[in-house]
């Protein structure tokens, strides 16, 4: 659809200025389109050298035989209200990624991963599972990684599906030839994998100013898969959306006790549990043991889908087990370290929530000690921050069972005149924890809840 088109790329700030240089040799012509306004002259003018155009404003979409935007982008804006007025084709950043994809890494297996929670767990553990006897490069918020070497290859990349081109770029550049590529996408897939992944659609949310779900784009994942692929779904999100693919292999998943799902929990504890699973003719279970290095019911859901994907894979019932038992926990997932004397809970990621915060301090409740908590955002590398009310409203509620409380990030900081005696700001996650400390002595509890990349 896009090969020897005249297309326009909506939205050069997430991902769209790699797309357009990407299809810049299978496009007839490739116009870009700085929907936000927020590239500046040098970037602009670096794209019109590689021999792109670009507009700041909405262009005519019916000088155009395609249009490609992302799936989060409001439908009202004028080029997209244009296009669906005069049936002007519309595809997602996600299918521009796959097209351009097609046909190429044949080489190697390609797992996406999408979903609301649970992503970047679920790839590092499979990644664990994975290479113990296969060759696998990762690609999450934590950045491209050999797990050969276990070496991070490129830092600083987001989870928009335009990201997964520079990621394969990177790794071809090295030379580097895996057996597996495991993706972490936000909101859906491209239709390439050879597996594709759905975690969970819980704490649905709205995207495209409102008018459609966050699971509508997770939805494609299932819509979108190629003819004899491999879907490793959720039960409930299977269930939700009512979508099933007689041409693809379909594998179920639960966190929850449900034996109608292949994969799921038999029992789960503080203290361990057992993961059963039915698939084909293949049956067996699973033993989980208990960690004193992360709290295991945040890894509930990352745990039965990386089993679910690696079972897909004929990985041994055993090697799984075993990477389960070994596993300490991934970074800024709730994981349970020591910092100068004290007990730091590690839960500042991309995909913090308020929610996750609540979670986070629960249990670092169940230790014995002084609490200071580290909360807000770092904004200039989230797109979506931590909602300065909802922190309000978490004050209010969570104060009194705090020792202190270090906000992080500028909007954060009218809210320290709350209470001036106890709460704090910092300008960073870095700088807040350095101040947690100092609020702190030796045994008592750090927990780190700030939204950010790392």
């Amino acid at each position: 659809m896009l090969r020897n088109s005249r297309a326009a790329v909506l939205d050069l700030t997430h991902g769209g200025s790699v797309i357009a240089r990407k299809l810049k040799n299978i496009a007839a012509s490739v116009t870009g389109v700085d929907v936000y306004n927020t590239l500046g002259s040098h970037e602009l003018k670096a794209l019109e050298t590689y021999g792109i155009k670009t507009s700041q404003v909405p262009l005519n979409a019916r000088d155009f035989d395609i249009l490609i935007a992302p799936v989060h982008l409001d439908p009202g804006y004028p080029m997209l209200a244009e296009a669906e007025k005069n049936n002007i084709p519309v595809v997602s950043h996600h299918a521009a990624v796959g097209e351009i994809l097609s046909g190429r890494h044949q080489d190697h297996k390609v797992i996406e991963i999408t979903g609301t929670r649970a992503k970047t767990s679920t790839a590092l553990l499979l990644a664990e599972m994975l290479s113990e006897e296969l060759k696998v490069v990762s690609h999450t918020s934590r950045g491209v990684e050999d797990w050969s070497s276990r070496r991070i290859i490129k830092k600083g990349l987001s989870i928009t599906p335009a990201s997964i081109l520079l990621a394969l770029e990177s790794v071809e550049e090295e030379g580097n030839k895996p057996d597996v590529i495991i993706l972490e996408i936000s909101l859906g897939g491209t239709g390439n994998a050879d597996i594709g992944v759905i975690t969970t659609i819980a704490d649905d949310y709205k995207i495209a100013n409102n008018t459609r779900l966050a699971s509508d784009a997770k939805r494609k994942m299932i819509l979108d898969a190629k003819p004899g692929s491999t879907l490793v779904i959720n039960h409930d999100a299977l269930r939700f959306f009512g979508a099933c693919r007689r041409d693809v292999n379909i594998i179920s998943f639960s966190d929850s006790i449900n034996a109608a799902a292949n994969v799921y929990y038999e029992n789960l504890s503080s203290g361990g549990g057992t993961i059963a699973y039915y698939i084909d003719d293949r049956q067996g279970k699973i033993a989980i043991s208990a960690s004193s290095e992360y709290d295991l019911d945040s890894y509930k859901t990352a745990f039965v889908c990386a089993a679910a994907v690696a079972l897909a894979m004929d990985i041994k019932p055993h090697a799984i087990e075993r990477s389960l038992r070994e596993f300490k926990g991934a970074q800024g997932r709730m994981r349970k370290t020591s910092i100068e004397g004290r007990t730091l809970i590690d839960n500042s990621n991309s995909g913090l929530t308020l929610k996750t915060a609540e979670k986070a301090l629960g249990y670092a409740k169940s230790e014995s000690g002084r609490i200071v908590m580290v909360l807000g955002e770092e904004a200039k590398e989230v797109c979506e921050g931590l909602d300065p009310k909802g922190v309000e409203r978490f004050i209010d509620k969570r104060l009194d069972e705090l020792h202190a409380l270090v906000l992080v990030g500028e909007r954060m900081k009218p809210l320290v005149s709350k209470n001036i005696n106890k709460i704090y700001h910092a300008e960073d996650l870095s700088r807040g924890i350095e101040l947690a400390q100092q609020l702190t002595r030796e045994k008592d509890i750090i927990v780190s809840c700030v939204k950010c990349f790392r």
